[in-house]
């Protein structure tokens, strides 16, 4: 059967009320994007060949793309801020928070980028653990959280049970903590050490003009070293820095982490970031969406370190996160059951909902709203239909790269 032929019969079966799972085609597969493989580390791409969902927690900007060319014949949805990289594996924990973090690919655009990149990893996780026969109900899970958080914007779901699990297993000493991120910094060069101290005082001036109850000297830098965890964020440039902290007593030194910004340039149905400080999309959106409010988050200024600019190089386009030492990570097999992700699914969507107008004033924000929850019912079987076929064309993907 052709590629066409499979669309109509696709689209045909659709129209019938069956929700179907995309016909294989040579033609479908998400791919990761030119040359990122090999960018990769050996042993993230041997994780990514055996594991279908880091391969998508690695192939987000294709699966944005995709999204954006799925619906890109709906032009009535309202601009809202993402999260961007919205999926299970994202949900985290702190002492006194929890909920979706990393908003290292926040930005503007319509709700379905979070939306089918959310329920694409619920699907996931339901064909990994054996659970397809609960994708209705976990579907309707997610989407209820996302329209009572629209709807509520303050209300805060019921903690999920797993919560308490991850606290615990997350639990380790101040110490501990600091010993394991020493572990963490690979070695640098002098000229990359004498940029990341240039760069963490330049900051700090920023840092403390928003925060004048840090002491001085919080921010000199103590040790440094590339870091080279993560996934999806696993090519882009990341510093681990240990800082003194609020005093002299090495058992208070803090870990901050810096990123380079990920380029989301050329996604079509995203706006574009202001030309000046486009890292401030990831401030805004961790401030708007996020729950787990790090104790330092700032957005780096563009620097000129004469060692650098001797050798053809400029810091630009960075910010700084601290870490927090009882910050845990939900996986995919932490979930002991369908009911454990229908509760993750829920928060989840509420915390999504909520956060995406949290910037526009109330009088703005309440016309839009009520389009959002429009646009919402009129397309939620054609999210879930899309989150399907695009799970399947992104196996397909996966598979090939596992076979290469």
């Amino acid at each position: 059967m052709d590629v066409k032929a499979v669309r109509f019969v696709r689209q045909s079966i659709v129209a019938l009320g069956v929700v179907l799972i995309a016909a294989p085609s040579a033609f479908a597969q998400l791919r990761p994007e030119p040359d990122a493989v090999d960018l990769a580390p050996r042993e993230l791409v041997d994780r990514l060949r055996a594991d279908p969902i880091a391969y998508f927690r690695f192939v987000n900007r294709p699966w944005i793309a995709r999204v954006c060319e799925a619906f890109a014949d709906v032009h009535d949805l309202p601009i809202v801020r993402l999260h961007g990289d919205a999926h299970v594996e994202q949900f985290a924990v702190t002492k006194d928070a929890w909920g979706l973090d990393d908003l290292d690919d926040s930005a503007r655009g319509p709700a379905v980028v979070d939306l089918v990149r959310f329920l694409g990893s619920i699907e996931l996780a339901l064909r990994q653990r054996g659970w397809t026969r609960d994708r209705h109900t976990l579907f309707d899970r997610f989407f209820s959280g996302y329209r009572k958080g629209l709807a509520e914007p303050d209300y805060r779901a019921p903690q999920p049970e797993i919560v308490a699990r991850l606290r615990a297993e997350a639990t380790r000493s101040r110490a501990a903590f600091l010993v394991w991120g020493d572990k963490q910094m690979k070695p640098m060069s002098d000229e990359s050490m004498t940029a990341v101290v240039a760069a963490t005082d330049a900051i700090s001036r920023v840092v403390y003009a928003d925060r004048p109850d840090l002491p001085p000297g919080y921010l000199t830098v103590v040790r440094a070293g590339w870091l080279h965890m993560g996934v999806g964020s696993a090519v882009a440039p990341k510093v681990l820095i240990r800082v003194r902290g609020p005093s002299a007593d090495p058992e208070d030194d803090q870990l901050v982490e810096a990123k380079q910004l990920r380029d989301l340039g050329g996604l079509r149905c995203l706006e574009p970031p202001p030309p000046a400080q486009p890292t401030l999309r990831v401030i805004v959106g961790t401030r708007q969406i996020g729950r787990l409010n790090p104790n330092i988050l700032a957005a780096g200024p563009e620097l000129v370190i004469p060692e650098l600019v001797a050798r053809g190089r400029q810091l630009r386009d960075w910010w700084i996160r601290s870490w927090d030492p009882s910050y845990g990570e939900l996986h995919v097999g932490d979930l002991r059951s369908a009911h454990d992700l229908a509760a993750v699914a829920y928060d989840a969507g509420v915390q999504l909902g909520a956060g995406s107008l949290r910037e526009e004033p109330e009088s703005r924000a309440a016309p839009i709203r009520t389009r959002q929850l429009a646009a919402l019912a009129r397309l939620e079987r054609r999210i879930s239909d899309e989150t399907a076929r695009l799970v399947d064309e992104l196996l397909l993907g996966w598979k090939e790269l596992a076979v290469r």
